[in-house]
């Protein structure tokens, strides 16, 4: 009787630790985030700095189409001040990023060197960014670029804004950049992109296959601006893929 109770008590209680494990996983406890959501959780934190800023008008995940190529951009923060107009882009990166102006990509180094990833260059990223803005604008010479990493150790060379958290990205927005817009030039430039915020060209589904699209062509070499093929080139730094279509067609891809 005795070996029957105690096995009616192991019967239950590997029926109470199931029921809480299954509760666990469907609350999503043992959840992972994936990387969108990480970066998505980034932009947010920055969202909501910038939204403290009186002196400020702010758009945040603004995407511009250009009609003749075809192609997009998606800018996570446009900042509009007296003193520019502030292209903002946030890499929610953990761990150690190594980089420099002129590299392609970067490099994330997590677990003491054990685990690297590589992204694309955010300072190049952003002066596609700013490319794209000025043209919708018909504006140019009135941008600031900054990069922010909130979570990262930083290692880079270049001669762009970094910015590794609220303390620094506040001091790059209120420097002296030389810039000086008027209250009506800013009150313009605002309608401009809230016109393109309510009416979009674009969705970001669209915007997401154009990426993937892309990179499908740099990954096969074909030119992603012009369709032409890519070459192997010798340079003064070694060997390169430029597009057959120079000079009409100056892109380029490490070898």
């Amino acid at each position: 009787m005795l070996y029957i109770i105690i096995g009616i008590i192991i019967v239950g209680l590997i029926i109470i630790v199931g029921l809480i494990i299954y509760a666990l996983v469907k609350g999503d406890v043992f959840h992972r985030p994936t990387i969108e959501e990480i970066g998505e959780r980034g932009e947010n934190l920055v969202s909501q700095f910038l939204s403290c800023d009186k002196n400020s008008i702010v758009f945040n995940d603004i995407t511009l189409f250009d009609e003749r190529t075809k192609k997009s951009s998606q800018i996570d923060h446009v900042v509009i001040r007296q003193n520019g107009v502030f292209v903002i882009e946030t890499k929610n990166y953990a761990g150690r990023v190594y980089g420099d102006d002129n590299q392609r990509q970067w490099t994330q180094v997590l677990a003491f060197g054990e685990t690297k990833n590589r992204f694309y260059n955010p300072v190049k990223q952003n002066a596609t960014h700013i490319y794209f803005l000025a043209k919708v604008l018909k504006q140019h010479n009135i941008y600031v670029s900054i990069v922010i990493f909130p979570r990262a150790e930083l290692y880079v060379k270049t001669s762009s804004i970094l910015c590794n958290g609220q303390n620094s990205l506040s001091y790059a927005l209120n420097s002296n950049t030389g810039i000086n817009l008027t209250i009506e030039q800013m009150q313009n430039i605002a309608a401009r992109l809230a016109e393109i915020k309510e009416n979009p060209q674009i969705t970001k589904e669209e915007h997401v296959q154009g990426i993937l699209k892309t990179q499908y062509k740099i990954a096969n070499n074909i030119c992603p601006r012009c369709g032409k093929p890519l070459v192997l080139r010798n340079g003064k730094n070694g060997q390169f893929y430029g597009c057959s279509g120079y000079p009409d067609c100056r892109f380029t891809k490490n070898f």
